[in-house]
This record gives C-alpha cells, structure tokens and sequence, in this order.
C-alpha cells in the first residue's frame, strides 16, 4: 500500500512538470508567434520608442508631444507622433513620475533578522504551502 501512495505520488509530480514544460512552450510559441510568422521586425510594442515618447512629453508638454515628427523612429522618413499613437500609456507614466514627485523620502530601520528571513519565506512559505511541486497554478 505504501508502494503504491509513493508511485503515486511520483507519477503526479511527473504529471505536473510535464504541465509545467507545456506551458512553457506554448507561452514562449505564442510570444514568438510575429517573429515566425513576419520576421525580424518590430510590428507591436517598442519599449525604446515608448520611452523617448515618455521622456519628450515630460520635457516639452502635451501640445509640443502631438505636433512632434520623430526622425528617429521610423528611419530615415520620420514618423508624425501626434496622429499615429495611442498616448495612454506616456501621459499615464508621466503622471505617476509627477505625482510620485510629492511623496516624501523617509528611511525606515529594520532588524537585519527580520530582513534576512524574507526570502525564506518568500520562497517556502508562500507558494509551496507544505507540499511537493505545488507552484502557480498547479498549488
């Protein structure tokens, strides 16, 4: 009986890293999927571009932002900024570096015992909740 609890056992920690490799493949196919299916160009999400488009509405405002014709982004014809963006995401992170302006710097003291068991806890106590392989959505 004990033999057959521990083939158990194996065969479902098997089973769940099994899972676990597929999902890890089909997350890095469905990443990969415009890079197979159109090459080496970047069609979607420029963190880069995303940045400068950040940094130039932080220093030159809103009004100069929609009138500015990048010569950088699209090389060498230039891209108009104002009418080919989505500007959410750079008045949003504009906004949270203003306002994170106005919170005040304050230094706190912690125990240095305290501080050195967090990993520990992070790394056993929360995901693992006492069992085997039991992490994401396999716990």
């Amino acid at each position: 009986m004990k033999i057959i609890r521990i083939i158990a056992f194996a065969a479902l920690g098997l089973a769940k890293l099994v899972l676990l490799g597929y999902l890890c493949l089909k997350a890095y196919r469905i990443r990969m999927h415009a890079i197979t299916t159109f090459g080496h160009v970047i069609h979607e999400f420029d963190p880069w571009f995303n940045y400068r488009a950040t940094e130039y509405l932080a220093e030159h405002g809103w009004s100069k932002f929609f009138k500015w014709y990048d010569y950088m982004s699209w090389y060498p014809i230039g891209r108009p900024i104002g009418t080919t963006i989505y500007p959410g995401m750079q008045f949003v992170s504009v906004w949270i570096w203003e306002a994170a302006k106005f919170i005040p710097d304050i230094k706190y003291a912690i125990p240095k015992n305290i501080v050195s068991q967090i990993p520990k806890w992070m790394l056993f106590y929360l995901p693992n909740k006492g069992k085997l392989l039991a992490f994401g959505p396999m716990s």
